[in-house]
């Protein structure tokens, strides 16, 4: 098995849920459920998720300080606890976006060279 798979594969997963929901919270201020909605944008399916995972990715952008909560007592129903991006998020969030373009130009280059190889070996 090639490096950098298992454990750390896992890490990835986890970091483009960061991402994703700091995305969405870019947007505007929601709740677990409502986030969870969300991210079918970003290929999840919310069918198969369990929110447990989605409220375990918020604790850790909270306790990085990317997010914050506070509870909306204006919902019909029970109270929910809303999230809301804090600027730090709002910087590191660009920060992880001007990283994927880097990462995308580096794959981009990494492809055109192997079909050039490719193509004269053809």
């Amino acid at each position: 098995m090639p490096r950098g798979r298992g454990r750390r594969g896992g890490h990835r997963k986890m970091f483009f849920l960061q991402s994703c929901l700091l995305l969405l919270l870019y947007r505007e201020p929601g709740y677990g459920y409502s986030l969870m909605d969300g991210l079918s944008e970003f290929g999840f399916n919310p069918d198969q998720m369990d929110i447990s995972i989605i409220y375990r990715a918020l604790r850790n952008l909270q306790a990085d300080e990317l997010v914050s909560d506070s509870w909306d007592d204006k919902s019909l129903g029970p109270n929910r606890r809303v999230y809301t991006i804090t600027p730090n998020g709002e910087n590191v969030l660009a920060e992880w976006i001007n990283n994927l373009h880097q990462r995308r130009k580096e794959i981009e280059t990494l492809e055109a060279a192997y079909d050039a190889i490719k193509s004269k070996s053809k």
